[in-house]
């Protein structure tokens, strides 16, 4: 679950409206070593310090001075950037990739991975660890300085204390990500099961949600294969990733599915009921699809898993045939705007003077507003977009690849091994104002301005 300070606080910082315009890149940079690295989770910290974590093997980094790395060994890290010095403040190490990372209200940092769980305060002090967590962990923060933590295919809840309590009964799942919501205090996961139709077989993905005590309130999709079938929609449904609205308390899903005939074209409770989905152009609608893995979107009420509105994302080739966008990355912002990323074929939309754009295809990053229209696309390497947090004034976009990248300020400027994780930082356009000033100015002025500038751009956890 990729986590972002809560919204209320980061409004105070920002009010002032300003013209809507097309994000801008402040950072885009490669990082890695010789070997096979990448970057699968971001959060942004209360002083507007992002925060990417994943396998970076290698040393030679540029800390800002004075240095401020909290040592340790191994390839996993953690690497905190300022995009207001354009530089690397420090790096952590752990033993073994870092799968997730998430905040809760107070600026405590959640991470887990094959090492394991931990939670630091937002002062950088261990609070506690355990051994909970595989390459795929996913975490949500949980009540009272606890967690939840989705390891070896179970919902694993943890306590304040960091110790982990019997995992929740989630029979034939497989889990893809998990969030928590403290207004409603429920927990929410995604997925999908294998369901047996009249003939075949299918999956079916869903998603649940949970009170603090485990006891189910509601569960969304997740049909019987025979219902499904009943419907003729037999196309292949995977939930990936989940989000929160940090205003509008509305749940967020990206799923998948092969090709367009799917359950995902009707309401989340109701099998007979078609979708009100937002149809867009040709790139938000499920036609001529094949069984290309296509990426879908939605809203749902947190209360009761009813659905409040969606849409479909495609890539089309030149003869308008379907093409492969695979969802991996989700948030929201405080204005309801949704961002996603993944992993696509050639034929992705793009919007026109978009940063990066490759027409080959490769980790896509996409902009919904609350309607669900699409107001940006890009194709930025030829790898997979794994992560996305927004703060009021930019964005953070995270993932692994091994050539393509246009860099801007990069803190490493070309790849250097087999995959490497890379960092885009974006301005947020829409109705406020950084608060930071992108790049500093040389001198501290004498009485400070708003910065001028737009602010509005995905929800999730770190997926996998």
């Amino acid at each position: 679950m990729i986590g972002v300070v809560p919204w209320a606080v980061l409004l105070a910082m920002a009010v002032v409206p300003a013209p809507a315009a097309g994000p801008r890149v402040i950072l885009s940079t490669w990082l890695g070593g010789p070997g096979a690295d990448a970057l699968t989770s971001a959060i942004v910290m209360f002083d507007g310090v992002s925060l990417v974590g994943g396998t970076v093997a290698v040393d030679q980094l540029k800390l800002l001075q004075p240095p401020r790395s909290s040592g340790g060994s191994g390839d996993g890290a953690i690497v905190r950037i300022s995009p207001a010095e354009n530089g690397i403040l420090a790096i952590g190490r752990f033993m073994g990739p870092v799968a997730d990372l998430d905040i809760d209200a107070d600026g405590s940092n959640y991470i887990t991975g094959a090492f394991g769980t931990t939670r630091i305060n937002v002062r950088g002090q261990l609070v506690w660890t355990n051994n909970i967590g595989d390459k795929d962990s996913r975490i949500a923060a949980g009540p009272g300085g606890g967690a939840f933590v989705i390891a070896g295919n179970k919902l694993i809840p943890v306590n304040s204390r960091g110790h982990a309590e019997e995992a929740w009964d989630i029979p034939g799942a497989y889990l893809n990500d998990v969030a928590w919501d403290p207004q409603t205090r429920r927990v929410f996961v995604t997925g999908f099961e294998n369901k047996k139709g009249h003939k075949e077989s299918v999956q079916v993905a869903f998603v649940s949600a949970y009170e603090a005590n485990g006891k189910q309130a509601w569960k969304a999709y997740g049909w019987s294969g025979v219902e499904v079938d009943d419907e003729g929609l037999m196309a292949a449904t995977r939930g990936y990733r989940l989000a929160m609205g940090p205003i509008d308390g509305k749940l967020y899903l990206a799923g998948e599915s092969a090709g367009g005939n799917s359950i995902w074209a009707r309401q989340s409770q109701d099998l007979k009921a078609k979708a009100d989905l937002a149809k867009g152009d040709r790139y938000q609608q499920a036609s001529n699809t094949a069984a290309n893995p296509i990426t879908f979107i939605a809203r749902l009420d947190a209360m009761t898993g009813k659905s409040e509105g969606g849409t479909m994302l495609l890539g089309r080739l030149p003869d308008d045939k379907a093409s492969t966008m695979r969802p991996r990355a989700l948030a929201v912002d405080g204005d309801g705007q949704v961002y996603i990323g993944g992993t696509a074929a050639s034929g992705a939309p793009i919007s026109e003077g978009a940063f990066g754009g490759r027409s080959e295809g490769g980790a896509f990053f996409v902009i919904f507003d609350a309607f669900f229209k699409r107001i940006y696309a890009t194709t930025l390497c030829d790898g997979q977009t794994n992560a996305i947090a927004v703060a009021p004034s930019y964005v953070v976009v995270v993932g692994e690849g091994k050539s393509g990248l246009v860099t801007e300020r990069p803190l490493q400027a070309q790849p250097s091994g087999d995959t490497d994780g890379w960092v885009v930082m974006l301005m947020r356009t829409g109705r406020m104002v950084p608060f930071l000033a992108l790049p500093p100015p040389a001198k501290p002025p004498v009485a400070p301005a708003p910065a001028p500038g737009p602010a509005a751009p995905a929800p999730g956890k770190p997926a996998g």
